[in-house]
C-alpha cells in the first residue's frame, strides 16, 4: 500500500461559460451525486484535483467560491455510496450539519461526514479542503463505526489529530511515499475516541441497538421497558445512545422506516396504510411524513417508482 498515485485527475471551471452548472456536474463525477447551490452573486471559480491512494480511497484538493453543498435524500437514494469523506480545512471557513450534529470548520481542523446519509456543507467565503474518500468497507475492518464521529470537528489541540494532519500532509508533499488508508483510519479513531474508547460500552451500545432493531415493529417499545431489559437505567440508556450522535427516537423511527421500506418494495400488492402499522406507526399520516422526510419520496411515490 503506497501514498497518493503521481497523477491527478483535474476538474476545473476555468474557460467555461457557465462555470456554476460545470461545477455541480464536476462535484457529482469527482465524489458522488451532491446538490451545490450558489450563495453569493459574482464570479464563480472551483478546482478539484483527485489522485487514487493506497487502492482503497482517493485524496482531492478543492479550491472554490462561496456555496451550500448538500447531500439530499433524494441524492442517496439516486446515488448510494458507501464511504465516508474526511473534509480537512487548509483555508477559509465552513460549517457542516449531519444526523443533527453541527460544526464549524477553521484550518487545521477536520471532520468525517457519513455518505450514506444526508448532509450540508456551507462555505462563505472563498476555501480550500483536502479531501478524504474512504470505503466502510476500511472503517468496519477497524470496527470504527462512523455515527460517533459523524459532523464533529477535531484540530491540531487533539495529540492524535495533530498527527494525522501530519501524516497528510506529508502523503500530500511525497514525503512519505509508506503512508496506507489502514494508519489513517487507526489514527482516525484515535482522533474521535481521544484514545479512550470505551470498547465495552460501544459493544453494550451494540447489542442494545440490535434488540432495539429486532423489536422495533412493537409500538410498546420505549426507552424505558429497553434500559428495563438490559438492566440498566434510561439514563445511562440515553448516555450510550449519545455516544453515537443518534437519540434513542431517532434510531427507532429510522428501523421503522427501514423495515418498512422493504415491505414497500417486496410486497407490492400490501395496503401501504398496512405496511406503516405493521412497521410500528401508530398512524398513517405519521408514518407518510416520516417516510417523505426520511427518503425524499412518498411511500406511494417510492412504490411507484420501483
Amino acid at each position: 500500500m503506497g501514498a497518493v498515485a503521481s497523477g491527478w485527475n483535474v476538474w476545473s471551471t476555468v474557460g467555461r461559460n457557465d462555470t456554476f452548472a460545470h461545477w455541480r456536474e464536476v462535484v457529482c463525477q469527482a465524489f458522488t451525486k451532491l446538490t451545490p447551490e450558489r450563495i453569493a452573486d459574482g464570479p464563480f471559480a472551483g478546482e478539484i484535483r483527485l489522485s487514487p491512494f493506497g487502492g482503497m480511497g482517493t485524496f482531492s484538493k478543492i479550491t472554490a467560491s462561496p456555496q451550500l453543498v448538500r447531500r439530499r435524500n433524494r441524492d442517496v437514494e439516486d446515488r448510494p455510496c458507501d464511504a465516508v469523506f474526511v473534509n480537512i480545512q487548509v483555508s477559509g471557513t465552513s460549517a457542516v450539519r449531519q444526523c443533527g450534529v453541527e460544526a464549524k470548520l477553521a484550518p487545521g481542523s477536520f471532520v468525517m461526514l457519513d455518505a450514506r446519509r444526508p448532509f450540508d456543507m456551507r462555505f462563505d467565503g472563498n476555501f480550500r479542503q483536502v479531501c478524504m474518500h474512504l470505503p466502510m468497507a476500511l472503517l468496519d475492518a477497524h470496527g470504527f463505526d462512523p455515527a460517533k464521529a459523524v459532523a464533529r470537528s477535531v484540530g491540531r489541540d487533539d495529540v492524535f489529530a495533530a498527527a494525522l494532519l501530519d501524516s497528510v500532509d506529508a502523503i500530500l508533499d511525497e514525503e512519505d511515499t509508506e503512508g496506507s488508508p489502514d494508519h489513517l483510519v487507526h489514527l482516525l479513531r484515535l482522533s474521535y475516541g481521544d484514545g479512550r474508547a470505551d470498547m465495552l460500552a460501544d459493544r453494550h451500545l451494540r447489542h442494545i441497538k440490535q434488540f432495539v432493531a429486532g423489536n422495533c415493529a412493537d409500538p410498546a417499545i420505549s426507552p424505558g421497558a429497553v434500559a428495563a431489559h438490559f438492566r440498566i437505567s434510561t439514563r445511562h440508556l440515553h448516555k450510550l445512545f449519545a455516544r453515537s450522535g443518534v437519540t434513542f427516537g431517532q434510531f427507532l423511527l429510522r428501523c421503522r422506516l427501514r423495515k418498512a421500506r422493504i415491505a414497500l418494495l417486496l410486497h407490492p400488492a400490501r395496503p401501504i396504510v398496512d405496511i406503516g402499522l405493521e412497521a410500528g406507526f401508530q398512524s398513517a399520516s405519521h408514518f407518510s411524513r416520516s417516510f417523505s422526510r426520511e427518503f425524499g419520496l412518498s411511500p406511494s411515490q417510492m412504490r411507484r417508482r420501483s
